[in-house]
């Protein structure tokens, strides 16, 4: 009877964890770029570049540019990737019109991470999607890696560092930290390559109800599945410190 019960509990919690959702294995810590952010030396300092952020930005013109940079230690797991949300009028430019990445390491060699192959996705928390141009996984040069990201049209990107999800790790040179996903929101539901100043002083802009509503939900279900597993682990570990007692007793 007791193994039975305490087989039950194990299958309960294995069951709760296994619900939990797969985009919060696979977060991204957000960072809005915005349009005074031309260069690297402009842009945010992102002080460890093995933890997972999502930098977010609009190219407004053709040949414009944004940037930002990045610290490594000597022999770190070196990722980026560069996206566009699946939406019109991104998801219809020509390969060579697209955003692409320039990389400049510590010791001056550059690389230029252009579209390869593409890969579209769903991000499920936000209700989302995008399409991933092209990826690159290496092993990081100590220092600070110098990162532009340029095109010849207008468009939204998403650049993707690090794999290590870790939310509020430090980044220098920002002061729209606090923007979060709804900043994610409004750039994602501008329909153009504009800028999303406006959640800062008027939340309610944000795109529609329909998207604010998917995160509020998915978010509340997140946290609600959390609860119940750590619930379930806590009980299980009662009761089998219940039963270790009652067995030394005997």
């Amino acid at each position: 009877m007791r193994k039975c019960l305490v087989r039950k509990f194990l299958l309960i919690t294995a069951v709760l964890i296994g619900l939990l959702p797969a985009s919060m294995a696979k977060a991204h810590d957000p960072i809005i770029l915005t349009s005074d952010q031309r260069t690297p030396a402009e842009g945010p300092l992102i002080l460890d570049g093995t933890i997972s952020f999502a930098l977010y930005g609009s190219l407004e013109t053709s040949g414009e540019t944004r940037g930002f940079r990045v610290n490594f230690k000597k022999g770190d797991p070196l990722y980026f990737s560069i996206l566009i949300p699946d939406l019109a009028p991104e998801n219809a430019l020509d390969d060579k019109l697209l955003p692409y990445l320039e990389v400049i390491d510590p010791s001056g060699a550059k690389s230029k991470l252009a579209t390869t192959t593409k890969i579209s996705f769903a991000e499920p928390f936000t209700g989302t999607s995008y399409v991933r141009l092209t990826e690159l996984t290496s092993t990081a040069v100590g220092g600070t890696y110098s990162v532009t990201i340029k095109g010849d049209a207008p468009a939204r990107f998403t650049v993707s560092v690090g794999q290590t999800e870790m939310f509020g790790s430090p980044v220098e040179n920002i002061n729209n930290r606090d923007l979060g996903v709804a900043g994610v929101m409004t750039w994602y539901g501008t329909g153009q390559a504009s800028e999303p100043s406006a959640v800062t002083s008027t939340p309610s802009l944000a795109p529609s109800s329909t998207a604010t509503s998917t995160v509020v939900a998915e978010s509340d279900s997140s946290r609600v599945t959390i609860l119940i597993a750590i619930a379930a682990i806590f009980v299980l570990g009662s009761v089998i410190k219940v039963l270790k007692t009652r067995r030394g007793s005997k």
